[in-house]
């Protein structure tokens, strides 16, 4: 099984902040914010009817640039499709996000959960909270977090020998 990761590039909004008086020229702050994941593909050699985790961890990056102007950060984990997050063999089956889990010892599920809950981003029923901070008006932002999968083939007894690939998506949202 190969699970291919992609980190989603997102930009805060310009501020604009001025006075009243219109002899005063408006001040704007922008801001980046960056993620990226190493490795980009993560091997799962699974386990029929059991719990297979992956053979190496996903170190994850979120960087801001400038003055950051947002008071919260969230990243966030997601699959396009709820009941097909991943698919292999011949005919095609399918692994649904439900049985993929994520623990991040630095962020929000700090014991594996799986990729089944409804975020403000990505699909319904197909995401995961990997960490949520407060930063507050500062001249930027670096945090690593590590990302650990497994995927539990327990509720799918029957699921067919098969090489399973897929996309995980990242995005953070920042407010």
């Amino acid at each position: 099984m190969m699970l291919a990761m992609s980190g989603r590039e997102g930009q805060a909004q310009v501020m604009r902040m001025g006075g009243l008086r219109p002899a005063r020229p408006q001040l704007t702050l922008g801001d980046t914010l960056t993620i990226s994941a190493t490795p980009s593909v993560v091997s799962i050699t699974l386990v029929a009817s059991g719990t297979a985790v992956a053979a190496s961890s996903i170190t994850i990056n979120t960087t801001s640039t400038g003055a950051s102007l947002f008071s919260s950060i969230a990243l966030y984990g997601y699959f396009s499709s709820a009941s097909m997050a991943l698919s292999g063999g011949t005919p095609v089956s399918y692994i649904p996000a439900s049985v993929i889990y994520g623990k991040c010892t630095t962020g929000t599920p700090t014991s594996y959960t799986s990729f089944s809950s409804t975020e403000p981003v990505g699909t319904a029923s197909a995401g995961l909270q990997i960490y949520s901070s407060s930063s507050g008006l500062s001249l930027g932002l670096s945090r690593t977090d590590v990302l650990s999968l497994e995927i539990n083939l327990s509720s799918l007894p029957q699921q067919p020998a098969a090489t399973y690939t897929g996309s995980l998506y990242l995005q953070a949202q920042a407010f």
